[in-house]
């Protein structure tokens, strides 16, 4: 008896700490690059959270236009729809720290978030960033997968960097399959990549 309570706290141990943390992978194969972006959420409380945001963009053939982010944010829940979020990461060409309030909607078809605050990467930036998620049913089994995440700095040069990403298709279980376009842009525009290809999504 003394054996299978324990067992049992065990497990809903577990379940409890899964509920707490969520890991998403989304790979793209591209026509000129591989890429790997992942989001890792792990709620500290009802108010706090820890996200980890990680990109890697690798060429195939050359490392010479590699892509790198790495993100790690706490944020703080002012309201239902309000947070309060510092985060500090490395991303071409090194560490940066961040500031920046974000509102989001969440809705059974659809999400909507947009950020807005200050980045310091070798100066200030004011870095703005909207995301938008949307999956209508088509089937019984099926959802229409569409998201567009978008994210820019402005400082007193411009517009040092900014990209854009797309995806593109089916939703099915935690699963998310089809077509993906990412944009980038570097220098006020002087350089830019694209990566056009095929994305998988899965949601842990």
């Amino acid at each position: 008896m003394k054996a299978r309570f324990i067992a049992i706290t065990a497990l809903a141990s577990v379940s409890l700490n899964a509920q707490k943390l969520s890991y998403t992978p989304d790979i793209v194969l591209g026509h000129r690059s591989y890429t790997y972006m992942h989001n890792v959420n792990y709620q500290l409380n009802e108010r706090l959270k820890l996200n980890n945001l990680t990109l890697f963009d690798t060429e195939y053939t050359k490392d010479k236009e590699n892509i790198f982010f790495i993100r790690n944010t706490l944020s703080y829940m002012l309201t239902k729809r309000f947070s309060a979020n510092a985060a500090f990461g490395m991303k071409n060409p090194g560490a940066f720290f961040s500031a920046y309030l974000q509102y989001k909607i969440i809705q059974p078809a659809y999400s909507l978030s947009y950020s807005i605050g200050t980045t310091y990467q070798k100066g200030f930036s004011l870095e703005q960033s909207i995301s938008f998620e949307y999956t209508p049913y088509l089937t019984e089994n099926f959802k229409g997968y569409f998201s567009v995440l978008a994210i820019g700095n402005l400082d007193d040069s411009g517009y040092p960097r900014g990209l854009q990403f797309i995806r593109l298709g089916v939703k099915r279980d935690k699963m998310m399959y089809g077509l993906a376009s990412n944009f980038d842009q570097f220098n006020n525009g002087k350089k830019t990549l694209e990566n056009i290809g095929a994305f998988v999504k899965y949601n842990f």
